[in-house]
């Protein structure tokens, strides 16, 4: 009897070990288009859940990036996927739409900003952009997981106030760049140079860049006129984009 309960106990404590093993393996992933979403995601859910972020490196463009079986298998079993949208990502709604998941999906740009496509993709520049994203999300997940919901309530104000902190800082930067003007390689620091209360002078020619288009020789003529005239206060460039038009341009300020 003993030997039988001893055989017992073994095979419980296998099964539990297994149980413990089945759980771990199948642990909830939360999804990111990009990994620019992964940091104040991972922040409010912290260990209640894993973050991935789908297209991992920045030489990769969201646009053309072309999703793997293996990415579809996750958005299937994903609880929540952070996408930024406004055609920046549009591939996570076809992958949604196929696996019906469309209600797991929030979309950056259209249902929390309530931009329509078109609009600058660039969301992440702004802090008060961050800011109402990291609350739809707290709100989103604590609706799902109520157990958890102080966890996340803490989590939730811990990462407002380090975005308090860089509005802070923002002010503090307005005060000298308030009401200046500036050209841009293209409009990917729009948003932050509008919180900056910074005026930007040449968006028909930072859009051609950005869609790697020629821009029309009028853009450029002006740009460098506007320079060489003192027409704006500086000019901002994107280190990650060569091209020979940009370089004439940096040449025209030095």
């Amino acid at each position: 009897m003993k030997r039988k309960r001893y055989i017992f106990g073994i095979l419980l404590l296998s099964l539990l070990l297994l149980v413990g093993c089945s759980k771990q393996s199948t642990e909830k992933t939360i999804l990111t288009t990009t990994n620019t979403y992964y940091e104040p995601v991972k922040s409010i859910v912290g260990n209640k859940y894993k973050v991935q972020s789908i297209v991992k490196s920045v030489n990769v463009d969201p646009h053309s990036y072309t999703p793997t079986a293996d990415v579809s298998q996750k958005v299937a079993k994903a609880p929540l996927i952070i996408s930024n949208g406004i055609g920046y990502d549009d591939w996570i709604n076809k992958l949604a739409e196929a696996n019906n998941k469309q209600d797991s999906v929030i979309n950056f740009g259209s249902d929390v900003l309530h931009y329509k496509d078109g609009a600058n993709e660039h969301l992440w520049f702004s802090v008060s952009h961050m800011k109402l994203l990291t609350k739809t999300l707290y709100e989103r997940v604590s609706e799902s997981d109520n157990l958890n919901k102080k966890y996340y309530k803490n989590n939730y104000h811990k990462y407002n106030q380090k975005l308090d902190k860089l509005i802070d800082k923002e002010s503090q930067i307005k005060k000298d760049l308030n009401e200046k003007n500036a050209y841009v390689t293209e409009p990917l620091p729009d948003y932050l140079l509008k919180d900056l209360g910074v005026t930007v002078k040449d968006n028909h020619f930072a859009k051609s860049i950005e869609d790697g288009t020629d821009p029309s020789i009028k853009d450029i003529k002006d740009i460098q006129n506007g320079l060489k005239n003192h027409q704006v206060d500086f000019l901002v460039v994107n280190k990650q984009v060569h091209s020979s038009i940009v370089n004439k341009i940096k040449q025209t300020n030095s």
